[in-house]
Parts: structure tokens; sequence; C-alpha cells
């Protein structure tokens, strides 16, 4: 298939491409990742030096069903990927009150995995982790051996944590109490998750989430013109507003980030379905199109006409 054919199939923009800031709605990306990995016959889309053939995912999480505790769940699921494809190398450790889940450095005579990958990999056993105990699991630390690149900050939203780069080793940390934490999922809950995996792990359904994606969803359910103050929000969530600073701070972000973050995507929506750069303004809550074209260009990196074209 032409790259114009899979992004027109997805309904994303070719001049998506072009900007290194614009982003991709859920649904969307969801759309061409599907696409990709039944025309490559392929679930990592080319990103594993072997291919890993469609329906291993859900082995992969069939076979820790009967799982009782989240150390359990990860040390079967090492084991089983190790199965599923030769070129991963996984490892779960405990040294006092942190615990490791790593994806090892190939030895000399396998192919290498290139950093995109691996820092997927952490984020997906990360969230996998967090929805089978339908908690948020704190992060203390992400490290990966590699330099620092153009997508960094893409990687960080991912992980909702800043990564460490340059590091020996490629590794996510955690509290190690959470490995005795017990499986709250069942095959019920399991069969549901499975219909659409990709949802339930970008979009973190049914897990207790960061104060940051708490106060974002209570945004997303408010009217753009209308968002609660500073000082409401804090009330809401029992803190005082220089601790909801500091947390959100702590989280790399603040309450106006996660403001512009929301107006940004209610535009691109509106784009994305009405084609329409005066729909989109207003849908975002600005009066004039003038302060809509220049937010815009600062949220993405390109006009509202150029993102559409």
């Amino acid at each position: 298939m032409s790259r114009d054919d899979l992004l027109s199939g997805a309904q994303i923009p070719a001049s998506v491409l072009e900007s290194k800031t614009a982003p991709v709605p859920l649904r969307n990306f969801i759309a061409l990742a599907n696409t990709l990995m039944v025309e490559m016959d392929d679930e990592s889309c080319g990103m594993l030096p072997t291919p890993v053939k469609p329906g291993s995912f859900v082995l992969l999480c069939q076979s820790c069903m009967d799982c009782k505790t989240l150390g359990h769940f990860l040390r079967r699921r090492i084991k089983t990927l190790a199965l599923i494809n030769s070129d991963i190398q996984m490892d779960l450790r405990q040294d006092g009150e942190n615990a490791y889940y790593e994806v090892k450095t190939p030895t000399q005579n396998r192919s290498s995995l290139g950093q995109h990958i691996t820092i997927i990999l952490l984020a997906l056993a990360h969230r996998v982790s967090c929805w089978t105990i339908r908690d948020y699991i704190p992060i203390n630390s992400v490290d990966i051996i590699g330099k620092k690149n153009r997508r960094a900050r893409d990687y960080d939203y991912l992980l909702n944590f800043s990564i460490n780069y340059e590091q020996e080793r490629n590794q996510l940390c955690f509290p190690a109490e959470y490995l005795d934490r017990p499986i709250l999922q069942d095959r019920e809950s399991m069969e549901q998750f499975l219909k659409a995996p990709a949802y339930y792990l970008m979009s973190g359904r049914g897990v207790r989430h960061s104060l940051n994606y708490e106060i974002r969803k209570l945004l997303e359910d408010s009217a753009v013109g209308d968002f609660p103050s500073l000082e409401d929000v804090a009330e809401r969530f029992n803190l005082s507003v220089a601790t909801l600073r500091r947390r959100l701070r702590e989280e790399g972000t603040t309450y106006q980030d996660l403001k512009d973050d929301i107006r940004r995507d209610f535009a691109i929506n509106v784009l994305l379905r009405e084609g329409n750069v005066k729909a989109a303004a207003y849908a975002s809550g600005f009066s004039e199109p003038t302060s809509f074209f220049r937010a815009f260009k600062r949220w993405t990196g390109t006009t509202p006409k150029a993102y559409i074209s």
C-alpha cells in the first residue's frame, strides 16, 4: 500500500507528517496501526527484527490469566514473550524497595532493538500492569541506553514521566510493593479488553491515574470556554493551590498546559470531522480566527488549513 492510501484509510492528513509537533487523534492512530498489522502480518508493525504473528498479543494475555499477583503476571509475561519472539529479552528484578523491569541489550550475535521499540515495550509493560491491578503504578525512573532524540517529548508523554538517557540499562523502576498487588481482572474483563486492547492501553480506561490525567479528564468533561479555575480544581481534589501546582510540576506539566492540550484536541477533532476552520476555532473556545491561527501554529507547528489540506 502507498503512504497516501494508508493515511487516507485512517483519515490522517498527510501534512501531519511534515510537522514535528502536530498530534494524531487516538482513534485515527489506532486505525492506522491496525491496518499496518494486517497488511504486514506483523503485530510489531515492522519494529522488531522478526515479525510477530497476529494473535500473539491475545495468546500472551491469555497465558497470564491464572496469575495471582502482579509479580507473578510480569514473570509469566516475560517467559511467554521469549517464546513468542526471540528478539525480545526482558528481566524483572527486585532491589530493596525498588523493582526493575528491563529490556535487555541483545548479545553480539542477535539483532539490535531500536530505541523506539525499546521504549514502547517498557511503556506497554507499564500500561498492561496498571490495567491488571486497576491502579496507576507510580514510576520512580526510566533509563534508556541511547542518546536523547527528537521524539523525547513524545516518549515522556507516552510514559507520563521524563526519561533518563545514556544510561547503562533500558529499564523502568517502580515501587517493589506493587509486585504483591493482586490481579483484579478476570476472564470476562479480559474478553472485553481483547476486543479493543489498543483503546484500553492508550486511553487508560479502568485504571486509577496520575493527577494530571484525572484533571485532563475533568477538563474534557467541561465546556471549553468554561474551564474551572485552578482554585476550583484544587478544591475538587482536596489540595491546596500550591500543592496542586507542585504535584503537576513533578509530573512534568502545568494547569495551563493541560488546558491548552484539551483546546488543541478539540480543534483537531473538529478539523478532521468537518474540515471547517471557523467551527474548529469556536469549538476550542476562540471568538476570533486570528487568535486561533496563532494558537494552533504554536500547538502543532502548522496552520489549521495546512493541517487538513
